[in-house]
């Protein structure tokens, strides 16, 4: 038996249902021309953001109309050329800067007004049946997701473009700030109220490393900040993110802490109320970061000798080679006990108890591997400046081996 072939119904006027919606557009843009501006009036009239002033201009309003008329009596034929239209016209809206929900208000008016013409147009002319006109109201909302879709296509990838544009001109003008002074196409007060950050208070600038395992969710710590009334920009480097923080001396301490709620290794500056030191601000953050150990929030003030380690880094280096150059001849398992022993002598305050705690050896080891160190650096951990001296020299060390 052959198969069966559906033959749809023919209408009276000897279309086919699937051409009758594209029929009756044409026929009513030819009875009423002036159709698109009837459409471009009640937009306005229903869509508050299209009244004056609107973004929207009269002229873009109307021909958006004619395209949209044009794209319902399209019926889904494939059109790369009209498609690509309709998305640009979802990107100048907005470009124009008009909310997402007001193009798609504008839309559904748009589709019911032409519904409601297309309607009235086919029962007064009797150009189609109740029947036939159900089977057309499919179409045209069929042919309003598509145009939505296009329009929200358009709107969306320009909204992506402002963005990217928006944090570009964003990190230029936190560059500027950063910079401390004017650059050619804005003035160093200028990029500070485009940035946000109020010029009448103290700030400190925040070093995070960049290449250890944590990370810091700059969105998540500006609003933890903007939360307590310090106002914050960040911009990412190649080694360090910078942040310029708005805070007086007692906010620092609640800045340290949302800084170590990320585990992240950083350093903070002195607090300063001056911008055009601002590199000073930065270069001091950065020492500050240098000085501190993996994991760790170090401020400026915090250590002076690890800081003065940080900020004078050649120097200190090679103090670091003279004092512990007997240290640094021994096999590497018995130089690394030596001064893992030395580093947390320091770090516990000097207590011999803690100190084999904390290592897991008896405090007489530790007691012969610290008369092993004066031995081999002649000098003296009982003698403070000479304590002062292994102590600059291991933390020198250890800071560069940290920074490798």
């Amino acid at each position: 038996m052959p198969a069966l072939r559906f033959v749809p119904a023919m209408t009276e006027s000897g279309h086919l249902p699937d051409r009758l919606l594209p029929t009756l557009a044409s026929s009513l843009l030819r009875a009423s021309a002036d159709l698109p501006r009837q459409l471009a009036d009640s937009i306005k009239h229903n869509v508050p953001e299209y009244r004056p002033p609107s973004p929207v201009t009269d002229q873009e309003l109307h021909e958006s109309c004619v395209a949209h008329i044009e794209f319902v009596s399209a019926l889904g034929l494939h059109d790369a050329e009209r498609d690509e239209r309709t998305r640009t016209i979802g990107g100048m809206r907005a470009r124009a800067g008009l909310p997402l929900p007001a193009m798609l208000d504008a839309i559904r008016v748009g589709s019911e007004f032409i519904w409601s013409a297309i309607l009235e147009y086919a029962r007064s002319s009797e150009a189609a049946g109740d029947a036939e006109l159900v089977a057309v109201a499919g179409q045209v909302w069929r042919m309003n997701d598509a145009f939505v879709r296009l329009m929200s296509e358009g709107y969306h990838h320009e909204e992506q473009l402002r963005i990217i544009d928006g944090q570009r001109e964003r990190f230029a003008l936190i560059d500027t700030v950063l910079s401390g002074r004017d650059q050619p196409n804005v003035s160093l007060w200028q990029a500070i109220d485009r940035i946000g950050i109020p010029r009448d208070r103290p700030f400190v600038v925040v070093a995070v490393d960049t290449q250890g395992a944590a990370r810091l969710s700059t969105p998540r710590i500006d609003q933890l900040l903007l939360e307590e009334h310090m106002e914050s920009a960040w911009l990412l480097r190649a080694d360090v993110e910078l942040g310029i923080v708005s805070c007086f001396h007692e906010q620092v301490r609640f800045v340290r802490s949302a800084l170590e709620h990320y585990q992240v290794r950083a350093g903070i500056s002195p607090v300063t109320d001056d911008f055009s030191h601002m590199p000073q601000a930065v270069r001091l953050a950065r020492t500050s970061l240098a000085a501190a150990a993996r994991g760790q929030v170090n401020s400026f003030s915090d250590s002076a000798i690890d800081t003065v380690a940080a900020g004078a880094p050649d120097v200190a280096s090679e103090l670091s080679m003279i004092v512990l150059h007997p240290v640094l001849d021994l096999p590497e398992v018995e130089r690394d006990v030596m001064l893992d022993t030395a580093q947390t002598w320091f770090d516990t305050g000097g207590s011999v108890a803690k100190t084999a705690r904390v290592m897991f050896v008896h405090p007489n080891t530790v007691r012969n591997r610290l008369r092993r160190l004066e031995a081999l650096t002649l000098r003296s951990l009982s003698n403070p400046r000479q304590a002062a001296e292994i102590y600059l020299a291991v933390v020198t060390l250890a800071q560069h081996r940290l920074n490798r």
